[in-house]
């Protein structure tokens, strides 16, 4: 529904900071150390606007295939609503779990389905991620988040336990 793209504001001036700085060092890992895969993190306090900021990076560096990886499911709803309310965004395509349920499919039925030449962001708790099938191994369902070569992904809540072994075998 492109008719509720009411939002039109623009990033404040530490949001335009945070993008540029990422977009720097992103450039410069790539150019230093290209076989290096760049890590950043985003210490910004609660009403920063990381979503909105994340897809603004997104945006400015030309990233289609975006993959969101959360600790708290909660914050599910903050991401979709950034991304299918905002004009910068217009075209662009949000999945996950609980939306392809909506849809009685499963997650990676949604991305199958979705359109390959706009750009999609994936979202995925690590709760759904981290569980196994009866044989230890990926389940169905997630394959295509382990097959698919991501632009970028974001760590959100990462405090809540990407410490943890399981996190770090995932990663």
């Amino acid at each position: 529904n492109e008719e509720n793209r009411t939002g039109t504001f623009r990033m404040r001036p530490e949001q335009v900071r945070a993008v540029q700085y990422t977009m720097n060092y992103f450039e410069k890992a790539k150019r230093d150390e290209p076989d290096r895969i760049p890590k950043f993190l985003w210490n910004a306090k609660m009403r920063f606007g990381k979503t909105f900021a994340s897809y603004e990076l997104c945006l400015k560096m030309g990233f289609t295939k975006v993959l969101i990886l959360t600790f708290k499911p909660a914050v599910e709803s903050a991401w979709m609503e950034d991304l299918m309310t905002h004009v910068d965004f217009t075209g662009w395509q949000f999945i996950s779990n609980k939306d392809a349920k909506s849809q009685n499919i499963n997650i990676d039925q949604a991305y199958r389905k979705a359109d390959k030449n706009r750009p999609i962001v994936v979202f995925g708790s690590f709760q759904d991620l981290l569980g196994t099938n009866d044989n230890g191994g990926i389940k169905t369902k997630n394959e295509f988040i382990h097959a698919t070569n991501w632009d970028i992904v974001i760590f959100d809540e990462y405090h809540f336990g990407a410490w943890r072994e399981n996190a770090k075998k995932l990663f």
